[in-house]
């Protein structure tokens, strides 16, 4: 199913990014342990436990309940989007289609009323303004 296959796909992307996320974290809680290790007199390069290094615990999950929402709400919008700009242009070609049909018919009409006979201008001038007619409401 590619719908199931998409949403996997987006949540792999957003566990990778979630993960690189976790690592750049990781780095700087490392690198800023290390410039304290080597500088012990400044206080000022020494950071106090970051709140975000508890989630790091193993016995800790890896998404929270908010990320999960966050994951699934950003799914779901792409999802709509998508879903809608395929409906836009499903319409947007059944409606092309629909015009041409009633076109065509309507040439065939005047061709069989009138057949080879001369036509006269008042006959192009309403076929004429017929079909701008046509077109302002199937373009509307």
């Amino acid at each position: 199913m590619e719908c199931g296959e998409q949403i996997f796909q987006n949540i792999k992307q957003e566990y990778s990014r979630y993960q690189r996320l976790r690592h750049l974290e990781v780095v700087l809680n490392q690198s800023e342990a290390c410039a304290s290790e080597s500088q012990p007199h400044s206080s000022a390069l020494t950071a106090p436990s970051s709140p975000g290094s508890s989630w790091m615990k193993k016995d800790q999950p890896t998404f929270t309940l908010r990320q999960v929402g966050i994951i699934c709400e950003r799914l779901l919008k792409d999802y709509e989007d998508k879903i809608r700009e395929e409906y836009e242009q499903i319409l947007n070609t059944k409606l092309a289609e629909q015009y041409e049909s009633f076109v065509k018919f309507t040439h065939d009409q005047i061709m069989r009323r009138y057949g080879t006979r001369p036509t006269s201008l008042v006959t192009h001038c309403s076929c004429y303004l017929s079909h701008l007619l046509l077109v302002k409401i199937f373009k509307a």
